[in-house]
């Protein structure tokens, strides 16, 4: 989803690997809080943000939960398992306002296109339950 104000995380934390701090490829660009909530899993339990793939996720319409799908493969299941319980994705309040407002955004006339840029799940999960299109 769509973020305005991130920060730039190292997936690998400094604390479990600090050769890790300054390469360009452990940094990821993510919310503050959500960061924070990292606090001292090792990367090695969750999933990194550039290995998901398209359809591994999906959000549950009306609730705004997410959940994982088939298509998440058998290697990494119990990382995307571990991260969706251990991390606030599937239903923390501060991540189901963010879909909320965005669904509402599309409720209130928004195109599905804009929907898509900014939060691609939810339009996901619109076209899935067919909701008419705009």
């Amino acid at each position: 989803m769509w973020i305005s104000s991130g920060t730039v995380d190292h997936f690998v934390s400094c604390n479990e690997d600090r050769q890790q701090a300054y390469e360009w490829s452990n940094y990821r660009y993510v919310e503050g809080w959500f960061n924070s909530s990292k606090s001292k899993r090792l990367s090695s339990q969750l999933l990194d943000p550039f290995e998901i793939q398209d359809g591994w996720f999906e959000l549950d319409l009306p609730s705004l939960q997410l959940r994982l799908t088939d298509k998440v493969p058998h290697a990494a299941l119990a990382r995307a398992q571990y991260t969706l319980i251990n991390l606030p994705l599937r239903d923390d309040e501060r991540v189901l306002r963010q879909r909320r407002a965005w669904l509402e955004a599309y409720e209130q006339g928004a195109p599905l296109h804009i929907i898509e840029e900014k939060a691609p799940l939810i339009a996901a999960a619109i076209r899935r339950e067919n909701w008419p299109q705009r």
